[in-house]
């Protein structure tokens, strides 16, 4: 079957029909289409962050971290100040029973540099614990304690423990040299006691008695702190308790 005339002549026309030759021509959508083919770089652009953006979300970013590191630290010293109150009763509470099990005067001052138990010895005079677990404990800045005794505030020791060894060797030869017992004992504890012999803010007796007080540990510039309560019985109490403004 051979084509007719119509179909060639329509043919013929349709080959010959000029092409577009510019994209004025084309369909709008067309037009979008091609647009969006070959200039990417314009598309890419609108879909991304400005530098005004970026800078909001990394201010948004730092002070939410800033937050979290307040957080983080504040419970770092809640539970620090909460662990060396803990350390600080369990050391009193053990001194009181020593006290009582060995029948032996146990007393404790607080010092610029921490605290320290003292004992009685057999001359009747106060000698600073120098090992065991009763040993002198240290308190590092920025923590520190405020001791209260019958109402009334005491200030921490400042120690010179050279002095006070040395005025230990002094009353040791004192021992070894005297001939009458009694007459140099007595000489010795009322008419020649130095001004720098250590001495107890706190007392934990052989009897079970004890001085009642409170102990404050504190942080320099923080709102918190433990406050451990103690009667004249030894029995203590710790609280968190906050500053009043």
């Amino acid at each position: 079957m051979r084509p007719t005339a119509s179909f060639a002549s329509n043919a013929g026309a349709w080959m010959t029909r000029p092409r577009l030759k510019n994209r004025a021509n084309i369909a709008p959508w067309m037009a979008f289409d091609s647009g969006a083919k070959h200039h990417g770089t314009r598309v890419d652009r609108e879909d991304g962050f400005t530098l005004i953006e970026i800078m909001v979300v990394m201010v948004i970013v730092g002070i939410l971290a800033s937050f979290v590191s307040l957080s983080i630290g504040n419970r770092t010293n809640d539970d620090r100040l909460q662990a060396e109150s803990k350390r600080l009763q369990q050391l009193i509470l053990f001194a009181a029973e020593q006290a009582q099990i060995q029948g032996v005067e146990i007393g404790l001052r607080t010092t610029t540099e921490g605290f320290e138990f003292l004992s009685m010895d057999n001359r009747g005079l106060w000698q600073p614990v120098d090992e065991g677990t009763l040993r002198p404990r240290e308190i590092a800045a920025p923590f520190y304690l405020e001791l209260t005794v019958e109402g009334q505030k005491v200030k921490p020791v400042e120690v010179n423990h050279a002095e006070e060894r040395r005025q230990k060797e002094a009353d040791d030869k004192k021992d070894d040299e005297k001939k009458d017992p009694g007459a140099d004992s007595e000489l010795h504890l009322d008419n020649d006691k130095p001004k720098n012999r250590p001495q107890p803010q706190i007392f934990l007796l052989s009897s079970g008695d004890a001085s009642a007080f409170q102990l404050d540990l504190k942080l320099k510039n923080y709102a918190s702190y433990y406050r451990l309560d103690c009667d004249v019985l030894s029995r203590c109490t710790l609280q968190r308790q906050q500053a009043s403004k």
